[in-house]
């Protein structure tokens, strides 16, 4: 098929994934959610934050085109915040959302991830770094930028019906908005490397991996937050 039907069909598939609509995001949308509660979520996800940047610095090493790796490199920018400062870097708003939890780097530096969230790391340092480029555009593209803003929305939703000030969630509402940006630079460097059948597999494959991995990871925190952590 076309570039452009492919790219129609994968958005397609990407929005109706059970992830970006998993029972957890729903249940955590509706708030009131204890301390505990959010101590645990805030903790398993922060592990996600704070290497997303590898995967997507690994894609880029594996790119050859100039025009493509400006495209990911202006994502990754926005990530560390570039050329502005650190203290606004993504992983450094997340943490700000950690402190007004009443979370310090102790909590966050000494927290255990569960075998959920272990496997999601593993799965995408696998899928970014060690598999063809087109199968990494795949993972980070369709698997995150495509998908973060719906996903975040529910989040969002719930962090502020459980009485978390507006500053502190900065992190999220940010990628509720900067991430339809990312996809767009996203779908470009797509459409750049699926011009062969073969590219469109390895994309659908990075991105439908991606997005199963993020099912068993909300799986987990289902289980965590609102099984092991209820009130």
């Amino acid at each position: 098929m076309s570039v452009e039907q492919f790219l129609e069909r994968l958005e397609v598939e990407v929005a109706s994934h059970p992830a970006l609509h998993h029972p957890f995001l729903k249940r955590f949308a509706a708030g009131g959610l204890s301390r505990l509660q959010l101590w645990a979520f805030g903790l398993q996800h922060y592990q996600l934050v704070r290497v997303f940047t590898s995967y997507l610095e690994a894609v880029v090493k594996s790119i050859r085109e100039p025009e493509v790796r400006d495209w990911l490199h202006r994502i990754l920018e926005d990530e560390y915040a570039r050329p502005r400062t650190h203290d606004r870097s993504h992983a450094a708003l997340y943490r700000r959302f950690l402190r007004a939890l009443d979370l310090g780097e102790n909590d966050w530096e000494r927290a255990e991830s569960v075998p959920g969230t272990r496997a999601f790391i593993e799965h995408h340092l696998e899928l970014t770094a060690l598999r063809h480029p087109a199968v990494g555009l795949g993972a980070v593209g369709p698997g995150h930028e495509w998908a973060i803003p719906t996903m975040f929305a529910y989040l969002v939703d719930g962090l502020r019906k459980s009485g978390v000030e507006e500053a502190a969630i900065e992190y999220f509402t940010l990628h509720v908005a900067q991430d339809v940006e990312h996809g767009a630079l996203m779908r470009a460097a797509l459409a750049r490397h699926a011009q062969t059948e073969e590219n469109q597999a390895r994309i659908r494959e990075g991105g439908l991996a991606s997005l199963d991995a993020r099912a068993r990871f909300w799986d987990g925190l289902k289980r965590v937050v609102f099984e092991d952590l209820s009130s």
